[in-house]
């Protein structure tokens, strides 16, 4: 349920119960990049074939050894998809938490900005933010090409005969 409700509504609260300081911020971050990775978590650890469950028992292989071996390589791509999707909304989410409560930083600089009619700043602040936003998401694009190569998402596609 707690999905659902938006999690900036709260960043005026946070301000209101912790100050101006860090914490709201790290809470509001937190609150948005949250439930990306857990639901996605808990579909890459529900998602295991029961039979393949059953083959690594009748192999002899204990919980732990079924947990690094099979469940956790298996969870890992749909893993990746909400770090992927955290990253981005990391981005936003602190922004949003420095444009409401903050005093610093870019959000708190692009409402300056704004305040001030200096959309040239206001642009360039977005492009920063952009550029953020972007190499989060790079940096996880690229730790999950080194930890799941096997995975179908990390091969080249398949070109035909017609270019298609």
């Amino acid at each position: 349920a707690l999905e659902m409700v938006p999690k900036i509504a709260f960043a005026p609260l946070f301000v209101t119960w912790f100050g101006f300081g860090i914490l709201p911020k790290i809470i509001i971050v937190f609150l948005v990049c949250f439930f990306p990775i857990l639901l996605n978590g808990i579909l890459g650890f529900t998602s295991l074939s029961p039979e393949m469950g059953y083959f690594s028992r009748s192999t002899g292989a204990d919980a732990l050894t079924m947990f690094w071996k099979i469940r956790l390589p298996a969870a890992l791509p749909e893993l990746f998809v909400g770090l992927k999707g955290a990253a981005v909304n990391a981005t936003v989410g602190a922004t949003i938490a420095e444009w409401i409560g903050g005093d610093a930083g870019l959000g708190y600089y692009i409402q300056i900005a704004t305040g001030q009619l200096r959309m040239d700043l206001a642009f360039a602040i977005i492009f920063m933010l952009t550029f953020i936003g972007l190499l989060l998401f790079y940096i996880v694009l690229l730790v999950e090409k080194r930890l799941i190569p096997w995975h179908v998402s990390q091969r080249a596609p398949v070109v035909g005969p017609t270019g298609l």
